[in-house]
């Protein structure tokens, strides 16, 4: 941006500098940046900043530790800020940025020149539909074509579009390709990769729709392409770029790869907090299996011990019946065979029902003691 926008450039050093002056709310104040916005921009810069306390030691002329700053491969970036008074967001300073360097080419040629192979690939399938009588029977080539849906009069103009797209985000570290043959059949088509989160786009070109009266007087619709083209993310949350009375399609550029960069920082920032969130929801939930496991053994091992307790003592309160029996029936002379052999019986019953004896039973094998 020119300095009537009121812009300035910073250096690595310069930042530095100002970062370690004066506290960050006071910068904030100075340039309208978030908070969270300019310590981003700290950090992609690797740009320490004061440790907490640091401006209140200062205030109180005690000992401060001033970080040095770190050596980076590219020392010679330019940082953007804009003052006070204008709005600020980290797409505006983004765009300025790629507008800014001299490596990249965010412009589009009026010819097509050195074209990507993906652009050679999609150009050739169109001109072959174009030369059959049979245009659905053009097979597609197996490396596969960019997504293109446009009339023949902007065939140009698209494939110098898509070419100056390809060749902008590959100089800025990122990739564009083409998926076929893909077991989910949902997931082929055209990949913009950056900072490896995957976006699903096509070039369009936007039609008109006119709604006309047919033979048989009813009416139908009917779509006329306009010339305007249209770039556009199929996958939520959609968004798309098209030509504007003042700007075309190629004049966004730098527009559209800020917007893909941020977008992409921003999503793997949330897939992070989200593998995050799940991990410690993980974490919780085995801790509370493994203690309703634990809890739940040691409920059945108690309840073991009182169902035995509880048997033992019924045995004992048996044997107790026994003895009174045999020893009120000797009392009374009343001692039978059929009473001795009861009390055998019953005497063996007990043994099997005594948890501390359990005493094999040919008629009562099987049979749960607890249940009883």
């Amino acid at each position: 941006m020119s300095e009537t926008n009121k812009v300035i450039k910073l250096s690595r050093k310069e930042l530095y500098d100002l970062v370690w002056s004066k506290p960050v709310s006071k910068i904030i104040q100075e340039y309208p940046i978030k908070i969270t916005a300019f310590k981003r921009l700290c950090k992609e810069n690797n740009i320490p900043l004061p440790k907490n306390g640091y401006w209140v030691k200062l205030k109180h002329h005690k000992k401060v530790e001033i970080i040095p700053l770190p050596k980076m491969d590219k020392e010679n970036v330019t940082i953007f800020l804009l003052v006070k008074g204008l709005e600020l967001s980290e797409n505006n300073l983004l765009i300025q940025e790629i507008k800014d360097d001299k490596s990249l080419t965010s412009s589009v040629s009026k010819k097509l020149f050195k074209p990507d192979e993906i652009v050679i690939r999609t150009r050739d399938y169109y001109s072959k539909r174009r030369k059959t009588r049979y245009p659905r029977s053009t097979k597609i080539p197996k490396e596969g074509i960019f997504s293109l849906n446009v009339s023949e009069a902007v065939e140009k103009r698209a494939f110098r579009f898509i070419d100056a797209l390809i060749k902008l985000v590959r100089k800025r570290g990122h990739d564009l390709k083409i998926i076929t043959g893909h077991k989910y059949y949902n997931y082929n088509g055209t990949k913009l990769i950056v900072f490896g989160e995957d976006f699903d786009i096509r070039l369009r070109e936007v039609n008109k729709r006119v709604i006309e009266e047919n033979e048989r007087g009813w009416k139908e619709s009917k779509y006329f392409p306009t010339g305007k083209l249209c770039l556009k993310i199929d996958e939520y949350p959609r968004y798309e770029w098209t030509d504007t009375k003042t700007k075309t399609l190629e004049d966004k550029l730098p527009n559209i790869l800020a917007y893909f960069e941020l977008r992409s920082k921003r999503e793997k920032e949330e897939r992070i907090e989200r593998e995050i969130r799940h991990k410690e929801y993980e974490r919780k939930k085995r801790i509370e299996e493994e203690f309703n496991a634990k809890r739940k053994k040691e409920l059945e091992a108690f309840k073991s011990v009182i169902d035995h307790s509880s048997r033992w003592q019924k045995a004992m309160d048996l044997r107790n019946y026994i003895q009174t029996i045999e020893s009120n029936a000797i009392k009374n002379g009343k001692l039978t065979q059929e009473l001795k052999d009861w009390l055998q019986w019953i005497k063996d019953k007990a043994d099997w029902y005594d948890p501390l004896i359990e005493k094999e039973d040919e008629l009562f094998r099987g049979v749960d003691r607890d249940s009883i």
